[in-house]
């Protein structure tokens, strides 16, 4: 091989490493802005296009078996990057999804303790239903035993943020609260009914 095959077959093998590498920037850029399903497979085809047209010319200039070994790799380099970087960004968010539903859930806790406090606290509130602080009243043992549980299942799920089990205990914990502190309200008479309406008879209207 003289110099000419030889710099044209360095060169060939260059632009393939360089089209691998820049397909796989494209596809990841595609798939990181979210753009139309086949976008990445058109932008993978082009990439190997171009790949398998610099490794023909490598081939014809006598260098086969370099252009076919760094075709593959350069080619199998670049989709496990673009295949790294779609597992990251789903991990991503699958933990941001993870962490607003625990935030959405301690808000949820948090909520219901405040309205329980609040029969505490508001002098109104204390002196209507002190049933609602009264911890053997039968309609309030149910939401002592939730604050417990939900309470427990809270802590579980901070000192195991990855527990996917332990968030699922506390979703229910903290739904059977909710569920709890309404029946409690509801039985004491703390929900008052809403009162219908008045409205003025039309003349002319039964």
């Amino acid at each position: 091989m003289d110099a000419v095959a030889l710099m044209g077959s360095l060169a060939a093998c260059a632009a393939m490493v360089g089209a691998a590498a820049l397909t796989a920037w494209r596809v990841d850029a595609v798939s990181r802005r979210g753009g139309e399903a086949d976008d990445p497979f058109w932008l993978a085809f082009g990439g190997a296009v171009v790949i398998a047209g610099a490794g023909v010319v490598a081939a014809a200039l006598g260098a086969a078996w370099p252009a076919f070994v760094v075709g593959v790799a350069s080619s199998t380099a670049a989709v496990a990057w673009t295949w790294r970087r779609h597992d990251q960004r789903h991990r991503r968010a699958e933990e941001s999804s993870r962490e607003a539903a625990r935030k959405d859930l301690q808000r949820r806790h948090d909520d219901v303790l405040r309205r329980w406090a609040d029969y505490d606290v508001d002098p109104g509130k204390a002196i209507h239903y002190p049933g609602m602080h009264d911890s053997g009243n039968p309609a309030v043992r149910p939401v002592v035993r939730a604050v417990r549980a939900a309470g427990s299942a809270r802590d579980a799920v901070m000192s195991s943020p990855g527990d996917e089990a332990g968030e699922a205990r506390y979703a229910t914990a903290v739904a059977r609260l909710e569920h709890a502190f309404a029946a409690a309200e509801r039985d004491l008479g703390a929900l008052e009914p809403r009162r219908p309406g008045r409205h003025r008879a039309i003349p002319g209207r039964p």
